[in-house]
């Protein structure tokens, strides 16, 4: 069924967010949807982290998306996300 796409501003389990977005074409929700390499908010006592882990099937321009429970590039997994828009 899928899980949760990831946008601007959702968080992992440790409360940081995504705060860059690699593309600026897609959309969800009306906020940019998350892709590989996507810039989350330093948490201690981790800086430079990005969104990794993607989706093998779902992607933008080649990059794969972002969904719940994928692990960031510090091992923190992605919580929340799109009520209503699933990647498989």
């Amino acid at each position: 069924m899928g899980n949760k796409a990831h946008r601007m501003g959702d968080k992992n389990t440790a409360d940081a967010a995504i705060t860059s977005i690699p593309q600026s074409k897609v959309f969800c929700n009306s906020e940019l949807l998350s892709v590989d390499g996507s810039t989350v908010a330093d948490h201690s006592p981790h800086t430079g982290v990005k969104t990794a882990n993607g989706s093998s099937t779902v992607k933008v321009g080649g990059t794969p998306v972002n969904s719940y429970s994928d692990a960031d590039t510090c091992g923190h997994t992605r919580t929340g996300g799109s009520d209503n828009v699933k990647i498989g």
